[in-house]
């Protein structure tokens, strides 16, 4: 049997990890790792991430992070889960990789800019909010277009690109990001949000913050 330990952190982008695995239906463990507290800088976590970040995922004790390389390894430990569309064709496979990896090296740069404008400099921050801003707008006009009409990102089934999506707008959101502007974005959230994986994850990360009494900012 496969061991899996996800390493996590509620409101992180691991989030969209722990759906995967729950899309899977892979046993796991779960190690809550408190990124508000700087926990992912100590030696012990730096030994299964080098970067000091979550998530990371720990198979067969092998470490695997980048969450783009995470998500297209547990799709193909799961085939037909529905983590990305079945295809046998390898320019289609490719797309969806490519649709990960604007997610995770693209948009969530941007993201990073808006909540956190401070780990870019050490002086104003304005600019640096100002600068996500406009580049995350101009990323959402084709988010906008593909999930109008109640269509998920590739069509007619939801996928973890949708989840992904979900996590970079409310987190842009919360920031003060105008994602009323954008709306099939907000109804296209709201579907992610009864998406019976994405529930169960949301419950996990929920009953991980009881058990460790982590106080969330």
């Amino acid at each position: 049997m496969t061991s899996i330990k996800l390493y996590y952190c509620p409101r992180a982008c691991s989030r969209v990890t722990m759906t995967a695995l729950e899309m899977a239906g892979l046993a796991y463990d779960g190690q809550l790792v408190n990124i508000f507290e700087g926990e992912q800088k100590s030696p012990e976590y730096r030994a299964v991430h080098r970067s000091g970040k979550v998530p990371a995922l720990v198979v067969d004790g092998s470490p695997i992070t980048e969450n783009a390389s995470i998500l297209i390894m547990l799709d193909a430990m799961a085939p037909g889960a529905g983590i990305l569309p079945g295809t046998d064709s390898p320019l289609e496979k490719a797309v969806q990789r490519s649709d990960l990896v604007w997610c995770s090296a693209t948009m969530h740069p941007m993201v990073r800019q808006i909540r956190m404008p401070m780990r870019y400099t050490d002086g104003e921050t304005d600019g640096i909010y100002a600068h996500g801003t406009a580049q995350l707008k101009d990323a959402l006009k084709e988010v906008e277009r593909r999930v109008s009409d109640g269509r998920w990102f590739y069509g007619d089934a939801p996928s973890i690109v949708d989840v992904y999506l979900h996590w970079l707008v409310t987190t842009a959101a919360s920031a003060g990001f105008p994602i009323d502007e954008y709306p099939a974005i907000v109804a296209h959230s709201a579907r992610v949000e009864e998406i019976p994986a994405f529930r169960r994850a949301m419950a996990r990360e929920a009953e991980g913050v009881k058990e460790s009494g982590i106080q969330l900012p």
